[in-house]
């Protein structure tokens, strides 16, 4: 049933109606109703009925439309709403803030000026509507004074329905688009004022040329206000994610320079002490002196290798492969070939096939930053590695006869190859003993639950 039916029969039943009233009388009273009487009343209840008739039927359709117009706010709201929880990067997030506001309420401009952490003035102030060449025009952004200076003082929505004239404006710069009406409402995240949200100069939807001022209502103010929730939300989740990106960064980096110290750093300096020793023989033993060049030279371009993944953010691959039988004895055969210490190595009960390789790797790391202190610092002649299955943990001890570490040197053992074992052995949920031996020497001794390294 359409309106204009609709329409007609609000006119007709009422008109119907009076006839059949005056009918009524007129039998009542046998006739005695006179006919202009019946004409003129059915003439006057007609005029009423059409002038009530329109009046209803218009009062419904200015009630349809701002249904219609609501039902599409809240639909856009909601397209608003997923479009911004679907986008991490902050930068991004923060000016489709802007430009879906705008949208939403129907506005020329708009913008957003995102708070300092003391929460006083503007560190970022986003607009929408203006091009970048006005915006050059306008100066430098604002910082949060004037108009603005009353939303961050008070961070409770607002309506201005004439700019020039509020109490507190303070005028705006030259090359500035005029400006006369404004909405505004804070950005709230954790019951903190983070930024403000502000729209400025209402479009009539069905005359987007027509300039004179249009203000805002409170159905406008409440579309923002859901919008500004919907926003922090949005802005919340990308600073946590950004969080989180700048902490896998910085753990990255970290990993980057235990993986170089105890592995790329501790190469080079092994063959350094290769060529040392070579230059020693070379007029002695020059046979021996030109196989040790050789010996140094594959350790080179194993190093140089490692460096070149690492440019590629890649793993090293000087223990990538190997099992950790595999590669604590050729960690062995690397010092007893640099050196001149006896070395003596003892394997139980492992089964390497048990190991998970990224676990492994960790393990060996920690086993050559041991053997190069041994190395460097210890001038020992003699070192035993030990590495045995007790049960479900694994054992590893590293034991020289050499110069004793000092109490003060594992006190700042921070930041450096022993902070680096300590790390390492936290990431496996293991342990780590160091300490000096009575008769001289240094002990190294690691346990690791096998729960933390086994591959299944």
């Amino acid at each position: 049933m359409n309106k204009q039916f609709l329409r007609w029969i609000t006119i007709l039943i009422p008109i119907a109606f009076t006839g059949f009233v005056f009918l009524i009388s007129d039998l009542l009273t046998h006739g005695q109703v006179q006919v202009t009487q019946l004409l003129v009343t059915v003439l006057l209840s007609s005029v009423g009925a059409v002038i009530f008739s329109n009046w209803v039927f218009t009062q419904l359709e200015q009630r349809e439309r701002e249904i219609k117009k609501r039902t599409a706010q809240l639909e856009a709201l909601n397209m608003a709403g997923v479009s911004l929880v679907t986008e991490l990067d902050l930068g991004v997030v923060l000016q489709k803030v802007v430009d879906l506001s705008r949208d939403l309420v129907g506005t020329r401009f708009g913008a957003l000026g995102v708070l300092n952490e003391e929460g006083t003035a503007f560190q970022q102030f986003i607009t929408s509507g203006i091009s970048s060449e006005d915006r050059k025009k306008i100066g430098h952004p604002p910082i949060g004074k004037g108009l603005f200076r009353h939303l961050i003082e008070h961070g409770k929505a607002m309506r201005v329905d004439d700019i020039p004239s509020y109490e507190g404006a303070a005028g705006m710069p030259e090359n500035h688009p005029k400006m006369r009406t404004m909405l505004g409402v804070p950005i709230i995240v954790k019951n903190k004022v983070i930024g403000n949200l502000y729209l400025t100069e209402k479009i009539d939807p069905f005359n987007p040329h027509y300039h004179d001022v249009i203000l805002f209502d409170d159905e406008d103010l409440r579309i923002l206000e859901l919008f500004g929730t919907q926003a922090a939300i949005a802005i919340e989740n990308a600073r946590l994610y950004r969080q989180v990106q700048q902490l896998a960064i910085l753990e990255e980096r970290q990993r980057f320079g235990m993986d170089l110290h105890d592995g790329v750093i501790q190469s080079i300096y092994a063959v350094g002490l290769m060529l040392e020793n070579i230059q020693r023989r070379v007029e002695t033993s020059p046979d021996e002196a030109r196989e040790g060049i050789s010996d140094a030279i594959r350790s080179l371009n194993t190093a140089i290798s490692d460096i070149r993944n690492y440019i590629l953010d890649l793993r090293p691959q000087h223990f990538q492969g190997r099992n950790i039988v595999q590669g604590v004895e050729e960690l062995a055969r690397a010092l007893r070939a640099n050196t001149f210490m006896d070395v003596y190595v003892e394997i139980k009960d492992v089964d390497s096939s048990l190991f998970n390789p990224e676990k492994t790797v960790e393990i060996l790391h920690i086993t050559q930053e041991a053997l190069s202190n041994v190395q460097k610092h210890a001038q020992a002649s003699e070192v035993e590695i030990s590495l045995r299955v007790e049960g479900e943990t694994l054992k590893l001890e590293i034991v020289d006869n050499g110069i004793s570490i000092s109490p003060g040197n594992l006190q700042r053992s921070r930041g450096n190859g022993l902070g680096n074992m300590q790390e390492r052995t936290a990431a496996l949920n293991g342990e780590i003993i160091i300490t000096p031996r009575l008769n001289g020497g240094t002990r190294v001794a690691l346990t690791v639950p096998m729960e933390m390294i086994s591959e299944f």
